[in-house]
């Protein structure tokens, strides 16, 4: 059921989002940041192993993770801000400036999708199905109301923790009280990308390899195994900037009570009980 869900969200929010060229280019930014990073990433741990320096490189992996997540959660602010813009009828680039001034708001909201976030997604629901036992009620997850956390953090101008208290409410009040996304793959999602990054990074790898071997090109290991991880964050940015439109397609669900026009599944099954 949530694969199903969550393919026909994620489709849809792509189709909105290839509709503009403008919204396309937020996350094309994202990617070409992405690589960049991971090749400074590549030649400083080349660098460390070279000069026999003691930084490791699983610190800089880290740094680059997180610098990651904040330049793909700047792209999406960005993007939400523009999709709802063509949500409501109109067109990108009208609402090119709403994003801006909100970056300390944006930064803050990225560390916690860093690092809180991931946790709550893994283990909130044992928690909330351990309350249901014992009898209490409770309540609507926060790892849910997360998803609208960010259109209201931009739309609306709020700061993280008041825009997740915001949209918890929001979720009780247009879905129902102690629902749950239809969407979430929990464990399997996260199943799902390290296998992804796995697959593109041993391939990427072995056919550098190749090409050093066969064809003589220099560093050819390391250039593919950069190239396949590469590919791979290319990929991921797309599939956030796809449920970043989704979540602004929540949020003007949650604000007119339907479904927009220009978002063709139906969202009043997003979250249920």
């Amino acid at each position: 059921m949530a694969f199903a869900a969550a393919r026909t969200m994620l489709r849809t929010g792509w189709d909105v989002l290839t509709s503009h060229r403008a919204l396309v280019a937020y996350p094309v930014r994202s990617a070409v940041t992405g690589a960049v990073l991971t090749g400074v990433l590549f030649v400083s741990i080349g660098a460390d192993v070279i000069d026999g320096s003691s930084a490791t490189p699983l610190l800089l992996a880290g740094a680059c993770y997180l610098l990651m997540v904040i330049v793909t959660t700047f792209g999406n602010a960005a993007l939400i801000a523009q999709a709802d813009n063509v949500l409501r009828g109109g067109y990108p680039g009208a609402a090119r400036r709403t994003a801006t001034g909100r970056w300390l708001a944006i930064l803050l909201w990225a560390l916690a999708a860093a690092t809180v976030l991931p946790v709550l997604r893994l283990v909130e629901h044992d928690f909330r199905d351990m309350r249901t036992a014992r009898g209490r009620d409770p309540g609507t997850a926060w790892a849910d109301a997360a998803d609208l956390a960010l259109p209201k953090i931009v739309l609306e101008r709020r700061n993280p923790i008041d825009a997740l208290r915001d949209a918890r409410w929001t979720l009780d009040r247009a879905w129902g009280t102690d629902v749950v996304s239809s969407t979430r793959l929990g464990v399997v999602g996260y199943a799902l990308v390290l296998v992804g990054v796995s697959v593109s990074v041993l391939v990427g790898a072995v056919l550098g390899a190749l090409a050093q071997a066969q064809l003589g090109v220099p560093y050819g290991a390391a250039i593919g195994l950069w190239l396949g991880l590469a590919v791979f964050i290319t990929a991921l940015v797309f599939v956030s900037a796809a449920n970043a439109v989704y979540q602004a397609a929540l949020y003007r669900y949650s604000v007119d009570g339907r479904t927009p026009p220009a978002f063709a599944a139906d969202l009043t099954r997003a979250f249920q009980p």
